[in-house]
């Protein structure tokens, strides 16, 4: 059920950056976000982010009580959210995300395309259904997103659009098993190069490029491993986390955090850029002293 939350209380106003306390790390007040796949990791932490500093913030998630929950924790930080659920690979239920947009009477020119699915299987055992999946949510549900809301920036002279790329996403990065993924996420960095280009200049596009995010999607994704290898999940999750320079899994605010500057006016002048945000994958601080002695 679609729901505008506005603040009902407190001394903060519509765009309020009033949280308990919390030094917004960027004044993003008179803006209105979009974040899709904001029920939970990634998204959620986003959407909780800018409203932290101070933007409205509509909420998209396939999962409408997802929507709903993370639309109402935005709420209760003092912002302004509507959870405007839906499935960003369906061209259908984008036009009604943007129609609910619009009769709330707010306008975005903060678009946060998130919306991710994964799975760890080898390329031979994928099934049509598998890369429709991948492809599906993240390269056309990122199309669907920016065609449907980037006429609004154009018009009005201002927007910032942020893509979720993936540190696979770069030459010689893929990580076997995860061919629709990897697939997926080469095809959102080429559109928000291509999209960086013809929306230019008064919106930017970017794409933050991810790496081992301390997520649910994660620890699914170490299950499955551990399954096909036949070893211990918990194996798996620290050979991920010894293959680090940082020593550490990101969390998913790490991941928000370079949103949120890329959707401020310090990162006015970076457009068609792809962010790699991984805690120094895949090297490790072993191999590193090696090189230099």
């Amino acid at each position: 059920m679609l729901s505008l939350a506005p603040v009902e209380t407190g001394n903060t106003e519509h765009h309020g950056t009033e949280h308990h306390g919390f030094s917004p790390p960027f004044d993003l007040r008179e803006h209105t976000a979009l974040v899709t796949g904001a029920g939970r990791g990634i998204g959620r932490a986003t959407a909780h982010l800018l409203a932290r500093c101070g933007a409205a913030v509509v909420v998209n998630d396939v999962c409408p009580d997802d929507a709903e929950k993370t639309a109402f924790e935005v709420a209760e930080l003092g912002s302004t959210s509507l959870a405007a659920p839906g499935d960003v690979s369906t061209a259908g239920d984008v036009d009604r995300v943007r129609e609910t947009v619009a009769a709330a009477g707010l306008d975005i020119d903060l678009l946060v395309n998130n919306a991710g699915v994964s799975t760890y299987r080898p390329i031979l055992d994928c099934t049509e259904q598998d890369w429709d999946r991948h492809v599906d949510v993240m390269a056309k549900g990122t199309f669907l997103m920016i065609r449907a809301f980037a006429p609004g920036m154009v018009a009005r002279r201002f927007g910032r659009i942020v893509n979720l790329g993936s540190y696979v996403a770069q030459r010689n990065c893929t990580t076997r098993n995860f061919g629709p993924y990897c697939a997926a996420k080469f095809a959102v960095v080429g559109l928000t190069e291509v999209a960086a280009q013809e929306l230019a200049p008064h919106i930017t596009v970017n794409a933050v490029g991810p790496g081992d995010v301390a997520t649910e999607m994660m620890e699914r994704e170490w299950q499955e491993e551990g399954t096909l290898r036949g070893i211990d999940p918990a194996a798996v999750k620290q050979s991920y986390r010894e293959r680090l320079l940082l020593g550490d899994f990101e969390h998913p605010a790490d991941v928000a955090g370079a949103i949120a500057f890329l959707c401020s006016s310090l990162a006015s002048h970076i457009t068609g850029s792809h962010f790699i945000i991984s805690g120094g994958l895949p090297h490790t601080l072993a191999a590193t002293q090696s090189q230099l002695n």
